[in-house]
């Protein structure tokens, strides 16, 4: 059994990857925000520079979206007393929304789905890589408010 500071350094740990995370992606969504919604114009004309924002913006949005899946929850999970550890991730999200830590399990899981859609581009497929760069405009924005939902819980309860 682990003993409490351990289940906290965890937690402290997990809080941290996640922030650095979360600071990356919002500073690189803030270079190229102004170029969503994009079309296919916007998207032939883009610079390297650019490119390279949307890239870290894919990579920052898909750390952040594992990190707490696979680091954060379960920590938050084990400092609550939970034992989940036998439990499907789905499972582990309806524990975490009705004990008030996410606001919902549905919308985690469209987050994972778009963090697969990102990562598994197809350059050549030029809509479809678009469609998923306005998907990761509109969730970045969902994925920050479920973060900041979730640090607040995590600061009120265990005050860190």
């Amino acid at each position: 059994m682990q003993k409490l500071s351990e289940k906290r350094d965890k937690l402290t740990e997990a809080v941290q990857l996640c922030t650095i995370h979360s600071e990356r992606m919002s500073f690189a969504r803030e270079k190229i925000k102004m170029h969503f919604p994009l079309d296919k114009e916007k998207y032939e004309h883009l610079q390297p520079e650019e490119l390279s924002y949307f890239n870290q913006l894919i990579f920052r949005f898909s750390k952040l979206q594992d990190s707490m899946g696979g680091k954060l929850f379960p920590a938050i999970l084990e400092n609550l007393g939970e034992d989940v550890r036998e439990l499907p991730f789905i499972d582990r999200l309806a524990k975490l929304e009705e004990l008030n830590v996410i606001p919902n399990a549905d919308e985690w899981m469209v987050l994972r789905e778009t963090r697969n859609i990102v990562t598994h581009e197809y350059p050549f497929v030029t809509d479809e890589v678009i469609e998923g760069l306005n998907l990761l405009g509109k969730h970045c924005m969902l994925i920050l408010d479920i973060w900041l939902d979730v640090r607040n819980f995590i600061e009120t309860r265990f005050g860190c």
